[in-house]
Formats: C-alpha cells, structure tokens, sequence
C-alpha cells in the first residue's frame, strides 16, 4: 500500500516560516511515515472534512492532509503549530 506524499505550495511556504531545524525535523518524519507499510496508521483522521481528510503528528506540529485512494497519494495541505493549525 505504497502512498506517495504530495506538498501542496501553502504546504511548502508554511515550512518556509518555520525555523530550519524544525521543517528539516517535519520533513524527515514525514519521509519516515510515508516508508511504513501503512503510513494511513500514523495519522487521525479529520472530524472537519472542510480541514483535510488526516492529520500527522509531528511533536507540537501537525500535518494536514488529504487521501486520494485511487491514485495512491497523500496532499499535505498544511503544516504548523498545533495551536495554530486549525484556525
């Protein structure tokens, strides 16, 4: 059940604001999961599906993403702080 991760350009701008050695950290771990067998088993699913479909915890960072079953891939839509992140 290889998925294949996907970062969106919000994705990307809001590792950007992050401090380097943070984003490196989120990278690194999300590279990690996407490795395992089912990388799905690692995240939460979304009560809001206006948010995403996932979302990964990373410390005090959350990833949000979205599933696309058909074509094996998972959008990460979003990354920040986990006060921040759902607003």
């Amino acid at each position: 059940m290889a998925f294949k991760l996907v970062l969106t350009d919000k994705a990307v701008k809001d590792l950007d604001y992050l401090n380097r050695e943070v984003s490196k950290k989120l990278l690194k771990k999300l590279a990690w999961i996407m490795e395992q067998r089912d990388p799905l088993s690692f995240g939460v699913k979304l009560t809001d599906p206006s948010v995403g479909d996932i979302r990964f915890r990373i410390g005090d960072y959350r990833a949000i993403g979205i599933v696309n079953y058909r074509s094996k891939k998972i959008v990460i839509v979003a990354i920040g702080h986990r006060r921040e992140i759902y607003r």
